[in-house]
């Protein structure tokens, strides 16, 4: 008769820390998957906007096609609902089965990148804030 060995450490699966975070994502409600996803949309969507408020900010008034600037901020809109709707998909799917979505990689991605976009955003305009600050 053999001895059965206990189960060391070293015998468990690795997991990495991008599949750590998605199995977190996946134990969190649906509701805070839902609100993630908006948020993440909401940054990415007002860090292009702020990108092109720039841009229009350091072009003169009479310089500025109103035509061309509406359809940048149109498209912003529409480029916001669909990032929401990649978030959707990712954190919390459309399936109505008995089983609900594991969230993967790509959507713990979406949310690392992101927050790492919404943090850069942060940085950017603190920069710009202090800048404009202290010019005489």
């Amino acid at each position: 008769m053999t001895k059965r060995r206990k189960a060391s450490k070293k015998d468990a699966p690795k997991v990495d820390r991008l599949m750590r975070f998605a199995l977190w994502l996946g134990k969190r409600r649906r509701t805070t998957r839902i609100a993630l996803a908006s948020l993440n949309a909401l940054i990415l969507t007002a860090v292009i906007a702020l990108a092109l408020f720039n841009s229009f900010f350091r072009i003169r008034a009479d310089q500025i096609n109103l035509a061309v600037a509406n359809a940048l901020l149109f498209g912003t809109a529409i480029l916001g609902l669909a990032l929401y709707w990649l978030g959707w998909r990712l954190l919390v799917g459309f399936d109505f089965g008995e089983r609900p979505l594991q969230v993967g990689k790509a959507g713990a991605l979406y949310v690392l990148l992101s927050a790492l976009i919404g943090i850069g955003a942060l940085i950017w305009s603190l920069l710009a804030l202090a800048e404009a600050l202290s010019a005489p």
